[in-house]
Formats: structure tokens, sequence, C-alpha cells
């Protein structure tokens, strides 16, 4: 489920919009699910940031920012996160871009409630377009996460991801323009990226990067100079993968 979060100090308004979001999901029967519903920056915040709609007011208990502020900070730490504002303070959309939000839609109060539901339910109908268009080519991006922040690479450009022995729980990604590492297990990317190639216990690795094998070594060598053994158990499926390359 991709979630919807809400924030809105006005008790009435938030029981409505919260409702024109439930019924927006049902009517677009999008694969969403309204998960926080807050009334202030603090409550909200109890809930992580990931991947997912927001709905935001931009003043926040006469805090005219606080709602732009919380923005700025999910799209640092979610750059793929869906940003939407119901607000009064329509002076404020250029601050969106000053500050580099890019927010999906900029939905005003004084046009009323029948708008705001318009509104709300057709912009759960693109953010559910963008998701299904997003799952057709997610095949070809591999996702991970360092801290409170996500990352997405293409497929095409990853060589490997490995472990070490003395770094347990830690994962080592090398693509062709960058190194990284965050925490993580390689059994759960075996398992969500089946077009990658379990080496042994400690490799995974693309081997539409890879340029050479060598079967008596059993050295995989990849495009950039960098190489890993294969396991016995592994030698004979690699080379069946090889020569349907």
């Amino acid at each position: 489920m991709y979630p919807v979060y809400l924030l809105e100090d006005n008790p009435l308004q938030r029981e409505k919009f919260a409702k024109y979001i439930q019924n927006g999901i049902v009517i677009n029967d999008a694969d969403m699910q309204l998960t926080c519903v807050a009334s202030n920056t603090e409550e909200f915040l109890q809930h992580p940031a990931q991947l997912g709609l927001y709905f935001l007011d931009m003043e926040i208990n006469e805090d005219k920012l606080a709602g732009l502020n919380l923005a700025e900070k999910i799209r640092q730490e979610v750059p793929l996160a869906q940003i939407i504002f119901i607000t009064t303070h329509g002076e404020l959309s250029l601050t969106t871009l000053e500050r580099k939000i890019a927010p999906t839609d900029y939905i005003l109060k004084d046009k009323g409630f029948e708008n705001i539901k318009q509104r709300i339910t057709d912009d759960i109908q693109s953010v559910q377009e963008k998701l299904q268009s997003y799952s057709h080519c997610s095949k070809n991006l591999l996702d991970y996460k360092i801290g409170s922040r996500y990352f997405s690479i293409l497929m095409d450009d990853l060589i490997m991801l490995y472990t070490k022995k003395e770094i347990p729980g830690r994962i080592f990604i090398i693509t062709k323009n960058q190194l990284a590492e965050f925490n993580g297990s390689l059994n759960t990317f075996e398992q969500d990226y089946p077009n990658l190639f379990r080496c042994n216990r400690s490799f995974l690795v693309n081997l539409d990067n890879a340029t050479s094998f060598d079967s008596k070594t059993r050295q995989l060598t990849f495009i950039d100079g960098s190489s890993c053994e294969v396991s016995f158990r592994k030698n004979k499926e690699l080379i069946k993968r090889f020569n349907h390359k």
C-alpha cells in the first residue's frame, strides 16, 4: 500500500480532508492507505518519512511556514515523494519553487470545499497513474536507502552489490559512476531483483556488465575492472547464463 499523509490543524477541515482522501482512494481504486492524520508537525514527525503522498497545510498553529518547512524536509529525505499543499497562502507558491519542493499540486482553501474535494480526487488519480507507470519501469531501477534518504539507480549502471565478513549487515554497491554503502541484506535484494546473479554468499552481480569469466579460476570480471569469485555450486549455472547473453 502506498501511504498517504495529512497535516491539518483545523479540526473541521482535517475531518473533511481525511474523508475526501479516503473517498478519492475508493473512487480511483488506488493502492493507497491514509496512514497518518496529524494536527501538528510534532505529531506528524512521529511517522517516519517514506515514499508516499503528502497533503500538507501550509500554516500550522499560527506558524505560517510550518508546512513549507516540513515539505522541504520531506523532499530532502524522500526525493520522489508526492507533495500537495492545501492552504490559504497563495502568495507562497513561488517560495515552493525557490526551495525546490516541486509540489504535485497547490490547492487554495478559499476556492471552497467542493473544489478541494475534486482536486484531491484528481490528484489521487494522477499519483496512482504515476505509480502504475513507475511499476512498469521499476524493473530497470534498483532502490536503496541510506539513513532516511531513498535512492534509485538504473539497473544498466549497476555492477555489483557485496558484503564484507568484518562488517556484518552492511552492503557495498558499485555502479559505473559511484560507490556507496548502506545497511541491508543481500538476500532481500536477491529476492526483489531476480535478474541479478548471486555468485556466492557475499556477491550479487549484474551479468550485463560482466566482461569475462574464467571457469578454471572461477573469476568473473566486470567492465570497471572489478572481479569476484564464483562458488563451485554456482559455476555451472553461470556458464549457462553467460552462454545465453
